[in-house]
């Protein structure tokens, strides 16, 4: 075997070896590139799904806040409706004629006599004309009466400014279920 036979015959093998070098750097790239699109996928689909639970848990908090919102709206519509019947009542009181304040004035006067020995009492301008055998006092008031007794150390106070309040008070859960149900 001559010199170009050896040197054919290198080459040769030279070349075999660096095709099943570049095939095997092929198949090897193939396997590669299919193993990151594996994992670009399972990626993809983990950040779908987080992004997806993000999501929802950012609609249940604007639900919830929605929710919390239209809440704190009725209840401030269910306060005013109370406040507007409050107003109401002290616009009737205020606007009542003189036979029924008479009424009203002469009712507090004998609740006023069961509880306490009244020897000074306070009224509206306009009732001071219903109380009799007091020295009543007018001060700035809807109207009812407020009384001591002669040492000012007991006050009963049946103003109807007070008389409402305490109605709102002790009576609201009962206005609310009769106004709302």
């Amino acid at each position: 075997m001559g010199l170009e036979a050896v040197k054919d015959e290198i080459l040769n093998s030279a070349k075999e070896h660096s095709n099943s070098l570049i095939a095997e750097a092929r198949k090897e790239a193939s396997r590669i590139m299919k193993e990151a699109e594996k994992k670009a996928e399972a990626a993809k689909e983990k950040s779908e799904t987080e992004t997806k639970k993000m999501i929802d848990a950012i609609n249940r908090q604007e639900l919830a806040a929605a929710e919390i919102e239209s809440k704190k709206m009725l209840l401030e519509a269910k306060k005013q409706v109370i406040e507007n019947v409050f107003i109401e009542a002290r616009n009737r009181l205020e606007k009542s004629d003189d036979k029924k304040r008479e009424a009203y004035i002469k009712k507090l006067l004998e609740k006023i006599k069961n509880e306490i020995q009244a020897e000074h009492v306070y009224c509206s301008k306009s009732d001071a004309k219903f109380i009799k055998g007091f020295g009543a006092e007018a001060i700035s008031m809807l109207g009812g009466l407020i009384a001591e007794n002669k040492e000012k150390t007991i006050r009963v106070d049946y103003s109807f400014e007070t008389m409402l309040e305490s109605i709102k008070e002790k009576e609201l859960q009962g206005i609310n279920k009769l106004l709302f149900g």
